[in-house]
């Protein structure tokens, strides 16, 4: 089975430029060409984009995916990805209690 690149994105719920700035950032490899110039994607490149969107969706900034996806070195750099985002929600949620502190403010002085 072989995919184009409108195809290959389509499958894998992405867009055709999300597919062509993987191939620039380098977490995605470019498939073989046609005799045309077509590019022309096969099953372990869908399967690759797959694992590169559920990454993003689970907040894996793109430098980090390649570190991510390698069986060598997963569990540590999912790992530290996992403490960066602890402390990104922690921070959040201090941002939040201190708006709705402001917040409480205003409607006491409304009120």
């Amino acid at each position: 089975m072989a995919w184009s690149t409108r195809e290959l994105a389509e499958l894998a719920g992405t867009t055709l430029n999300a597919v062509r700035h993987y191939h620039r950032v380098g977490i995605l490899d470019e498939p073989d060409r046609t005799s045309n110039g077509y590019k022309q994607y096969e099953v372990r490149h869908l399967t690759r984009l797959i694992l590169i969107r559920r990454l993003r969706d689970m907040g894996v900034p793109l430098d980090r995916i390649e570190q991510a996806s390698c069986p060598d070195s997963t569990e540590a750099a999912l790992g530290a990805i996992d403490a960066e985002l602890a402390e990104n929600i922690d921070r959040l949620q201090r941002s939040r209690s201190e708006i709705g502190a402001i917040l409480r403010g205003y409607a006491n002085d409304g009120a």
